[in-house]
């Protein structure tokens, strides 16, 4: 039996100064981590076969919250097989395409879950699809379906156009864009 204390278990000792600064300075450097990764914002890439970019060595632009921001924005009122009727605020796909001067006739999208969907580019001509940001007002997030969901003006489309495998190119959580 150990002698330390009656009941033979050994005492906790007591936090010393030394293991109080470094849980604070962990924990001070958590905080800043996780300041500078909300100031850098979210952002979306675009890559393939566009004319403009913000990084020529590896041939792509990106947007910066900001940017993206700045862009004119169209909404959407419309429901999903995933959300309730609600408002959709984002950039007119083609309009973003145009920015960078895209010259594709597949566009890909990428989403955060590894899924993808290449959707023709004729879509964004026949129809005003954004890549919405905001659902009512509130930035989408990853755990909602964001940064960036693709959405088409579903109620001004018939059922023959959304029907089928249609849904599939509802992708959310898109990062990354690419140009084919």
């Amino acid at each position: 039996m150990d002698s330390n204390t009656p009941s033979g278990h050994r005492a906790r000792s007591k936090p010393t100064i030394h293991r109080l600064f470094a849980s604070t300075l962990f924990l001070a450097a958590s905080l800043l981590t996780v300041s500078a990764a909300q100031a850098a914002g979210v952002t979306l890439t675009i890559s393939g076969n566009i004319g403009k970019f913000t990084n020529q060595s590896v041939r792509n632009y990106v947007f910066s919250e900001a940017e993206f921001n700045a862009l004119p924005m169209r909404e959407i009122s419309t429901a999903t097989d995933w959300t309730p009727k609600g408002t959709f605020r984002g950039p007119l796909v083609r309009e973003l395409l145009a920015r960078v001067g895209a010259q594709g006739r597949q566009i890909k999208f990428y989403g955060e879950d590894n899924y993808n969907v290449t959707i023709p580019a004729s879509d964004f001509s026949k129809y005003d699809v954004i890549l919405a940001r905001t659902w009512n007002n509130k930035p989408l997030q990853l755990n909602d379906f964001g940064p960036f969901w693709v959405m088409y003006p579903i109620q001004d489309m018939s059922t023959s156009e959304t029907s089928g495998i249609f849904i599939a190119k509802l992708a959310w959580q898109v990062t990354r864009i690419e140009v084919k």
